[in-house]
C-alpha cells in the first residue's frame, strides 16, 4: 500500500476517527448524497462537506450524479488501486485481482497438492498468478493497496501463519504473511478460509441485505473439510487464538471412524466430501448403486454433482448418502444453533453440488434437533457467491483492515492543504 505519512497541523486521533467513520457509511451503505451522511453521522453539514472533498481530493472517493438529478452522491472511488484475493483449498490455488469494492475483475488458478507440494512452492505459485493479473491489467506496484490470503486451516491472524493444520504438512507456523510482503511490499493479511467466505457474504451476499449486514449469523463451508465463520454484529469473531468455527471436528456421538486429525468420528471424517467419495465408491463396489457402478466402471471418478445426478435420476443409495451427509451437519449445527442463536446461516462448500436434498436435510436436522425459540426466525440457505466467496472475501479482508479508522486518517492528512 502507499505509504502514509504524518500530519502537521491536524489532531490525528479526530481525523482518524471522523474521515474513518465516514468514509466507512460510505462504503457500507454508498452511493450516499451529502444530507444522507450528515443523518447518519451526526455531525455538521460543514463539517461532512469538508471531509468529503478531502476524502474526494485524496483520491478514495468519487461522485456520481444520477440520471435526471442535479446532486452529486458519494461512493467508493474504487478504480483508485486495487487488492489481491488468495484463496487456497485442500486441492486448488484460485488468485483474484480486485476492485476497492471486492469486485473480481481478473483472476486465475491452478490445481495443488498439500501433501506433496511445500509452501515455498505453492506460494511462489500464488506470486506468479499475482504478477500475471497485474501484468494482463497494466498495473504498477503502487496500485496494490494490499493482498489478502485464505487457509484452510486454523490461523493466527496475529502473526500471520497456520497453526497446527491438519492437513498441511509443513505448513504449522510457515511465515505466510512476511513472506508474501517481502514479493509485494504492502500489507499482506492471512485468516481461515470460512472467516474471509463469511466476510464475502457480509458484503456481497446473503447476509448484505439491510436485516443481517450488522447482525451475527455463521457461514458453513461443507466440503472436504467442515467449518464455519462467525460473524457477530458484523464483525469476524476469531476467538482467542483463532480457532473458533472449527466444527469439523466436533465429534459425533457413538462413531469410530479415524480423522486425519488424529481422533475418531469427527463431524468431516463422517460427512464430509472425502467420507461421502469414499461411501459412494464402496456403494458401487458392492453393487448396491447401480448408478455409481456405472459411473465407476465407465472409469469416472464420483464428484459431489455425479451423486446429485445419482439422487435425481432416483438411485436409492444416493439419495440415502446425501440425506445422511445432510442430517449429520444439521444434527451438529442444531447445537450451534441452540448455544449461538443466529438469524441467518449460509451453507456454502462443494457439497453444495449436492443439491436441495442436501440443504433440506440440514434444515430438517436444525429445526428437528433445537429449540422453537432459536428457531423461530432462522433462515438457512445457501451461498449464491460459492466458489468467487473465498477470494471476494480475501480481498474484503484487506479492505476492512486498510480503511479501517487509523488508515483513513493517514491517507486524508496527506490531503493538500
Amino acid at each position: 500500500m502507499h505509504t502514509m505519512g504524518s500530519s502537521d497541523g491536524d489532531d490525528s486521533t479526530n481525523v482518524s476517527t471522523t474521515a474513518g467513520k465516514i468514509f466507512k457509511i460510505i462504503r457500507d451503505h454508498g452511493p450516499l448524497y451529502a444530507n444522507d451522511i450528515v443523518k447518519r453521522t451526526g455531525l455538521a453539514k460543514s463539517t461532512v462537506s469538508e471531509y468529503l472533498e478531502r476524502l474526494l481530493s485524496v483520491g478514495l472517493l468519487r461522485d456520481e450524479i444520477p440520471e435526471g438529478s442535479k446532486r452529486r452522491r458519494l461512493k467508493v472511488a474504487e478504480s483508485a488501486g486495487y487488492v489481491v484475493g488468495v484463496a487456497l483449498g485442500q486441492t486448488r490455488l484460485n488468485v483474484a485481482l480486485c476492485d476497492l469494492e471486492a469486485e473480481i475483475i481478473d483472476s486465475v488458478g491452478g490445481p495443488v497438492d498439500l501433501v506433496r507440494e511445500t509452501p515455498d512452492r505453492i506460494l511462489a505459485r500464488a506470486v506468479d498468478f499475482a504478477r500475471e493479473l497485474e501484468e494482463r491489467a497494466g498495473l504498477g506496484p503502487s496500485a496494490l493497496f494490499g493482498l489478502g490470503f485464505s487457509l484452510p486451516s486454523p490461523v493466527d491472524y496475529a502473526q500471520g501463519f497456520p497453526v497446527n493444520p491438519p492437513v498441511m504438512p509443513g505448513w504449522d507456523h510457515f511465515p505466510v504473511a512476511s513472506y508474501l510482503a517481502q514479493e509485494f511490499t504492502c500489507p499482506v493479511f492471512v485468516d481461515n478460509d470460512v472467516n474471509v467466505m463469511a466476510l464475502a457474504e457480509r458484503d456481497k451476499g446473503a447476509a448484505s441485505t439491510p436485516a443481517y449486514r450488522k447482525a451475527s449469523f455463521m457461514l458453513v463451508k461443507a466440503g472436504s473439510g467442515i467449518g464455519a465463520g462467525i460473524v457477530i454484529d458484523g464483525e469476524i469473531y476469531r476467538g482467542a487464538k483463532g480457532a473458533a468455527g472449527d466444527i469439523g471436528h466436533i465429534g459425533i456421538d457413538g462413531d469410530e471412524t479415524l480423522c486425519r486429525c488424529g481422533n475418531r468420528g469427527c463431524l468431516e471424517a463422517v460427512a464430509g466430501g472425502r467420507a461421502l467419495a469414499a461411501a459412494a465408491e464402496a456403494a458401487a463396489a458392492s453393487g448396491r448403486s447401480p448408478f455409481l457402478a456405472e459411473v465407476l466402471g465407465r472409469g469416472n471418478a464420483v464428484d459431489m454433482e455425479t451423486l446429485a445426478r445419482g439422487a435425481a435420476s432416483g438411485d436409492e443409495t444416493c439419495i440415502q448418502l446425501i440425506c445422511l451427509a445432510g442430517s449429520q451437519i444439521g444434527n451438529v449445527m442444531a447445537k450451534l444453533v441452540n448455544f449461538f442463536n443466529p438469524p441467518l446461516i449460509v451453507i456454502s462448500g462443494s457439497l453444495v453440488k449436492l443439491g436441495e436434498r442436501f440443504l433440506a436435510s440440514i434444515r430438517e436436522s436444525i429445526y428437528h434437533r433445537s429449540t422453537p425459540l432459536a428457531t423461530a426466525d432462522l433462515v438457512v440457505k445457501k451461498s449464491a457467491l460459492l466458489e468467487r466467496g473465498a477470494t471476494m472475501g480475501a480481498a474484503i479482508l484487506v479492505l476492512d483492515e486498510v480503511f479501517s479508522h487509523r488508515n483513513v486518517g493517514k491517507l486524508m492528512r496527506r490531503s493538500p492543504g
